[in-house]
């Protein structure tokens, strides 16, 4: 339990703050679209990442975040669906 708790305290901030509002987006877009919301909310980060990060160059493109970002929309996706 240690081992587990010691690896969630050193998540970077940047990630949580992707997961925080990847949680956010997928609860809204799936609240009012349900399962069409879940594929925009998958769909909205890797524009994010590829069109901001990338090709702007404003941030760093990485798939950790686009990870961070989906992974609430797969968690609420679970929770409704099966």
């Amino acid at each position: 339990m240690d081992y587990f708790l010691k690896k969630l305290a050193n998540i970077q901030k940047d990630k949580l703050l992707h997961f925080f509002w990847g949680a956010i987006l997928s609860f809204i877009l799936m609240l009012s679209f349900g399962i069409f919301g879940m594929f925009i909310a998958l769909i909205i980060p890797a524009i994010k990442e590829l069109y901001y990060d990338k090709y702007l160059g404003r941030g760093n493109c990485e798939w950790a975040d686009y990870v961070y970002s989906i992974a609430p929309t797969i968690m609420l996706a679970i929770m409704k669906y099966y």
